[in-house]
């Protein structure tokens, strides 16, 4: 595959890219930076600056986006400019942000947080929210939570925490929404560091490897089906989307290359694009908002 750059603002670490198929625009973060991103498909990009450092993206029924900062959930109207809080979690630990995060079929957000000192603490969790706006601990003891994307069927979500390298899959209650079991359904090489994901129509998983650089198409019941390379060894999130669904997004960060390796990595901290992809994307939202 040859990907295409769409974008250029010299994102420190680009995340959470997010297709909007009404707006018909691509939304991503600039975390770091603490700038909330909107790229249209010509590749024009404007930046709205956050309080707070963003980990995670997501639509709401309303059509508003759904934020994920250092002291909680907010509810954020693009055309108003509005950022309104909705739930606290996390505020009372300063050195904790909001990282990733996907809503299930029905409804729920599940969203993970981790340490954001650098020092390496498993002093993350992994939530989920319901419809009825409370708010669950799944599970603590996290370093830093990624691949949270819930299956296309309703049954369940992958998982990682990323330093581990094991991919699970949460099977879940579609009723409660209560994890029932999981499972290692993918394990990673000790150079290979499992970042953002997400699901196609046909129960596929893409997923980013930093590293060696690449995307993985995942099979949960047959394993690795393919790995597309790309131009930068930092990707973070792959999403599919577009006007006819089949568009590839990948964001990528610059945050931890040196003068040399920024040099050759023209792409580092852009958005990056592949037309055409041979799949279909899936959107579920965040119920109750």
């Amino acid at each position: 595959m040859t990907f295409q750059l769409l974008s250029r603002p010299m994102a420190i670490t680009g995340e959470a890219p997010l297709w909007d198929p009404v707006r018909q625009c691509l939304w991503w973060l600039d975390i770091q930076a603490q700038r909330l991103l909107r790229t249209e498909p010509d590749g024009a990009t404007g930046a709205t600056p956050l309080p707070w450092q963003p980990g995670l993206i997501a639509l709401a029924e309303s059509g508003r986006l759904v934020l994920g900062l250092e002291t909680g959930l907010f509810l954020h109207d693009p055309e108003s400019r509005t950022l309104d809080q909705i739930s606290e979690t996390e505020a009372d630990r300063v050195t904790v942000r909001l990282n990733d995060g996907k809503p299930d079929k029905d409804g729920r957000l599940w969203f993970g947080s981790m340490d954001m000192t650098g020092e390496g603490r498993a002093i993350g969790r992994l939530y989920r929210r319901d419809t009825d706006g409370s708010i669950h601990t799944i599970r603590e003891n996290i370093l830093v939570p990624n691949a949270i994307a819930p299956h296309p069927d309703g049954t369940g979500l992958t998982f990682v925490d990323t330093p581990t390298r094991r991919l699970e899959f949460l099977e879940t209650d579609p009723a409660t929404g209560t994890v029932l079991a999981s499972k290692v359904v993918h394990e990673f090489t000790s150079d290979e560091h499992p970042d953002g994901a997400c699901f196609d129509n046909e129960g596929n998983l893409w997923i980013a490897v930093i590293g060696k650089g690449d995307i993985r198409k995942l099979s949960l019941e047959n394993g690795e089906v393919e790995r597309i390379g790309i131009p930068v060894t930092r990707p973070t999130m792959p999403i599919l989307g577009g006007p006819d669904g089949q568009t590839l997004f990948v964001t990528n960060q610059r945050r931890f290359l040196d003068s040399a390796q920024l040099n050759a990595q023209t792409a580092a901290g852009g958005l990056l694009v592949k037309e055409r992809v041979a799949e279909a994307s899936i959107l579920f939202r965040v119920g109750g908002l």
